[in-house]
């Protein structure tokens, strides 16, 4: 019984960690995404939120795929903002 409770226990702060990180990880890309449409550099925003990051234009937008390495999975998402303002 007891090695079950473990087991549900330890896979449930598991799944909360990653949750967590996922919301960091959107966090930092959005974030980023705003900083690059309005020009800025966006690497020591990256090296400040420890995420590596690649960019993408598309038209209008500026794209930054932000991605953060975490055992045993990579969590990776993706955020766009307008070039030219709102």
């Amino acid at each position: 019984m007891l090695p079950s409770v473990m087991l549900v226990g330890a896979a449930l702060i598991g799944g909360l960690v990653l949750g967590v990180q996922k919301v960091q990880v959107t966090y930092a890309a959005g974030s980023m995404a705003r900083a690059l449409a309005r020009g800025e550099p966006i690497e020591p925003l990256a090296k400040q939120l420890g995420v590596s990051t690649r960019v993408e234009y598309l038209s209008d937008f500026a794209c930054v795929i932000a991605t953060a390495q975490t055992q045993p999975i990579m969590i990776e998402e993706k955020s766009c903002a307008r070039k030219i303002g709102l």
